[in-house]
């Protein structure tokens, strides 16, 4: 081992679901550099993602900082090693600010070339590869043969205390036991998804299909009125709502005691995707928003639905326009497979 490479950064700043596709590579950068020094750089919303991985020393929440502070602070780590996973121009700058010896960063922006000494060509727009997999080829970057002698994937996120009772707490409180189906219907609006009504239809007819299914729909709390609207559509005594307000990894943990998870390309659906439960997931054939590049990393037990597989679809609406009861029939049915399975 190099032991002149004591201190790394690695800084992803952008959503949920990114930052979970970026688990491997923090894993990997530990893999390489057993008894280095390892701070990542995150949103204030993420933290509660990586802030149970023991192998990661530091974690810096960049919103807690001003711009100037952070871009002062950010010298004092004497860092040899900056990875940024992610880039803006606000990342180009603290990677700047590091003054580490070697800085790694995807080029695709012109001030990306003059910012990281190795950089790797990455057009991430033409969705060639998975993004966990252009994640790692930037850490591949510090030095592949050490990169592939010790190569393991690890996906892997780690509920605490506090979110298992979260959980535990709603589940004693409502008497839910037996088959749960969880579903997280409502997303960012980076990819398309279906529309409430439609997610209302899907658990009427699972429900038709089994009634002994309890169906629990989460949610961030600030969607707490559609989803007490979605209930309104279903008026099932065996649907329940969990606004979650607290620690994000709280909807983790109901979706731990699940047996089955439902939603589209969505923050939720990878924390489902790592920790490594059956998934029925509805993703858009578009690139930009597809299977290959977004799709669930590490997990084998994920059926896909693609709404617009054969046709022409609208992508500036939110709502996939190709939807309709064979698509909708097609789900439902994947979702009972997997209750079986």
């Amino acid at each position: 081992m190099d032991h002149t490479l004591k201190r790394i950064i690695i800084a992803r700043t952008d959503k949920i679901g990114d930052l979970i596709l970026s688990i491997p590579s923090f894993f990997m950068v530990r893999k390489m550099y057993p008894s280095a020094e390892i701070t990542l750089l995150v949103r204030k919303y993420n933290y509660d993602i990586v802030k149970n991985l023991k192998y990661i020393d530091r974690i810096i929440q960049i919103d807690d900082y001003r711009q100037k502070e952070l871009l002062e602070k950010i010298e004092y780590f004497h860092a040899d090693i900056f990875i940024a996973l992610y880039v803006d121009s606000f990342v180009m700058k603290l990677s700047k600010a590091s003054k580490a010896k070697i800085k790694i960063g995807p080029l695709s922006k012109i001030k990306s070339f003059f910012t990281f000494n190795k950089g790797v060509l990455q057009k991430r727009s033409k969705s060639i590869k998975h993004e966990a997999e252009y994640n790692l080829d930037l850490v591949k970057k510090l030095d592949k043969e050490r990169y592939e002698e010790t190569y393991q994937l690890n996906t892997e996120i780690i509920l605490d205390d506090a979110n298992e009772k979260a959980a535990e707490k709603f589940f004693k409180d409502n008497s839910i036991t037996g088959k749960i189906l969880v579903i997280n219907p409502f997303m960012g609006g980076s990819a398309k998804n279906i529309t409430d009504e439609q997610y209302a239809q899907i658990i009427k007819k699972v429900l038709e299909k089994d009634n002994t299914i309890t169906v629990i729909i989460t949610a961030h709390i600030s969607d707490e009125d559609r989803g007490q609207e979605l209930l309104k559509m279903v008026e099932n005594k065996n649907v329940y709502l969990y606004a979650n307000g607290g620690e994000l990894l709280n909807i983790g943990a109901v979706i731990n005691k699940g047996t089955v998870y439902f939603g589209g390309s969505t923050g939720p659906t990878h924390i489902a995707g790592s920790l490594q439960k059956k998934i029925v997931a509805i993703y858009p054939k578009k690139l930009t928003q597809s299977i290959k590049r977004w799709g669930v990393y590490g997990n084998n037990k994920v059926s896909y639905i693609i709404p617009d597989m054969n046709t022409k679809e609208n992508y500036k609406d939110k709502n996939f326009q190709t939807y309709d009861d064979e698509i909708e029939n097609q789900i439902v049915n994947e979702i009972m497979k997997k209750m079986e399975a």
